[in-house]
């Protein structure tokens, strides 16, 4: 079977039905390199680890060292830790073109911090940034995800189209923020969120709830 596109008013319905049914439940853990999903029972952790640091992870303790010996010639990325906090809300919102927002939101009194630095110094970039320090998160925080549901048979399926993170992000020492940190971060979130959505799993419970 081939995957069709939801109509409009399918669309309008899906959007209410996981308003009612999955985003009551529907927890975002932050906490350092990771986030912890969970809706009820299903529970999925995420990456949040720049493709280039998942890769040097998986290298053998000599062939890491070799790599930060003498002058650096590797990939340079950043490196994100997130205090522990918890999502304060998810909202489903569907447009006129059959797609569907999901909006995870912070509470905008409460400041998030991210111990941050690159993970390693360059003539290319600023000791600043390779060394360690705080990042803060504040104002009206949520990160927004593009979806496009689809359906096949009684499955519904998700693509993730894009990703929007809101809020102010300023360096806790008042330095000039790089202008990729950010750009960096929402990269890792749409990576690690599209896997969340395209998983079986998210399939499972959207398709029990959406033929109930």
């Amino acid at each position: 079977m081939y995957s069709q596109k939801l109509k409009q008013d399918e669309v309008d319905k899906l959007a209410q039905v996981l308003n009612t049914t999955v985003a009551p439940n529907f927890k975002v853990e932050l906490t350092n390199n990771q986030a912890h999903c969970s809706i009820g029972e299903f529970n999925k952790t995420l990456d949040l680890k720049s493709e280039h640091k998942i890769a040097e992870d998986s290298l053998t303790k000599l062939a890491k060292k070799k790599l930060y010996t003498g002058r650096y010639i590797g990939p340079v990325f950043w490196k994100y830790g997130f205090t522990t906090t918890l999502n304060s809300g998810v909202d489903f919102k569907s447009n006129k073109y059959q797609q569907v927002f999901c909006t995870i939101s912070f509470k905008d009194q409460d400041t998030i911090r991210l111990r941050s630095m690159l993970n390693a110094y360059t003539s290319y970039h600023k000791l600043s940034n390779s060394a360690s320090h705080i990042v803060e998160w504040t104002g009206d925080k949520y990160i927004s995800l593009l979806l496009i549901p689809t359906k096949e048979d009684n499955k519904i399926n998700f693509e993730l189209n894009g990703i929007t993170i809101s809020g102010k992000f300023e360096r806790q020492d008042k330095k000039e923020l790089d202008k990729n940190y950010t750009k960096s971060l929402r990269a890792i979130l749409k990576r690690e969120f599209r896997k969340l959505f395209k998983s079986n799993g998210m399939a499972q419970l959207v398709s029990e709830k959406w033929n109930n």
